[in-house]
């Protein structure tokens, strides 16, 4: 299943999830399954396993990809820290963010997306944008508070 799923899709989180996905689907239909070890019954979840995985690929080729360059969002570099000491607290303190938690919070707070489509731009599950936010947020306010102590 994950050989098939793989061949269509290339990518191991997608082709795991079109294999769980495929598991589910099997299991609505596991009262119909009469023998289990046939090439009948192998044929029926390699169908299964090869239509999730087109349906997944054809879902994201809709979705638009966005490239997310830190020079894209104007995030300065992490070694360009040094160049922020006459700039606000507050820049001085988003630059010392891992990446990944700054282009969270300028997509959401800057740009104003809101988690939905911070979640549809960056691949990610609304739930993971949403502690993703929590987190990027408890770190801006511990470097904040270092700043000022």
């Amino acid at each position: 299943m994950l050989y098939q799923a793989n061949t269509i899709l290339g990518d191991t989180n997608d082709t795991e999830d079109v294999v769980h996905k495929s598991f589910l689907k099997i299991i609505k239909i596991i009262d119909q399954i009469e023998v289990a070890k046939c090439p009948k019954t192998r044929n029926l979840v390699v169908t299964i396993v090869e239509r999730t995985a087109i349906d997944l690929y054809r879902r994201r080729q809709k979705v638009p990809i966005v490239a997310m360059d830190e020079e894209y969002i104007n995030v300065p570099e992490p070694k360009d820290i040094e160049d922020l000491h006459d700039k606000a607290d507050l820049a001085a303190a988003m630059a010392m963010l891992p990446t990944r938690y700054r282009e969270v919070l300028l997509l959401r707070y800057d740009s104003g997306f809101t988690e939905a489509e911070v979640a549809v731009i960056l691949s990610m599950s609304q739930e993971n944008v949403h502690k993703t936010v929590q987190r990027a947020k408890k770190k801006l306010s511990e470097i904040l508070e270092r700043q000022e102590a």
